[in-house]
């Protein structure tokens, strides 16, 4: 029998486990670096520490990294995988996938989430609640797209991308890797990597080397 088990133990990792239990599927244990000290379950499932329980954990389970900050999901998660574990998806019940519709492991889709037609969503994403993306999208490994964000036909997100809460991005844009949108921007046209970009239409406010 398979196991399953969220690396992290926030508020990300709690809305992860209800996806889960809705799916009908039992989260084994959370695992965190630093759990709180004061709380031992989340939900009447354990919480362990990383050092004491990872190396007990057989190859034959799954995660998910249930972090949402974008690098740090994507350190872990590159460190598991290093180990040979393997990763499973969380997909709330109430998500509408359209046909042709690609996920690969590692991703969270989180409730009243759409997803259009031929739409390729890469690993380890996050797609938050009520989120919509239109036909033909692709969705890099590692971004995060907060909740109520709209995304129109063919947009391309690069790797690690962050769209803050209510974003809308237009038809056919491309956002370059590890780019950060702030909330409720509007992006109208594309835009590079490693910026900081906000407002309506959204500006590029910081570059990041």
């Amino acid at each position: 029998m398979v196991n399953l088990y969220l690396y992290g133990c926030g508020g990300h990792a709690k809305v992860i486990l209800d996806i889960l239990i809705k799916q009908g599927r039992k989260v084994t244990a959370f695992v965190d670096d630093n759990p709180p000290s004061e709380t031992k379950t989340i939900h009447n499932v354990p919480i362990y520490q990383t050092l004491d329980i990872l190396h007990t954990i057989t190859l034959d389970n799954q995660w998910i990294v249930a972090i949402g900050n974008n690098m740090i999901r994507q350190r872990i998660a590159e460190k598991l995988q290093a180990l040979g574990y393997s990763f499973t998806t969380a997909i709330h019940p109430s998500a509408q996938i359209a046909m042709g519709v690609e996920i690969a492991p590692g991703t969270v889709i989180m409730p009243n989430v759409v997803l259009n037609t031929d739409t390729k969503i890469g690993h380890h994403v996050i797609i938050n609640t009520g989120a919509t993306i239109d036909h033909d999208c692709l969705v890099g490994d590692y971004c995060h797209i907060a909740p109520g964000c709209s995304l129109c036909g063919q947009v391309h997100l690069e790797p690690g991308v962050l769209l803050g809460v209510g974003s809308k991005v237009c038809p056919s844009v491309t956002i370059g890797e590890q780019t950060t949108c702030g909330a409720g921007s509007v992006i109208v046209k594309s835009l590079p990597s490693h910026c900081l970009a906000y407002g309506c239409p959204a500006k590029i406010i910081q570059t990041n080397n």
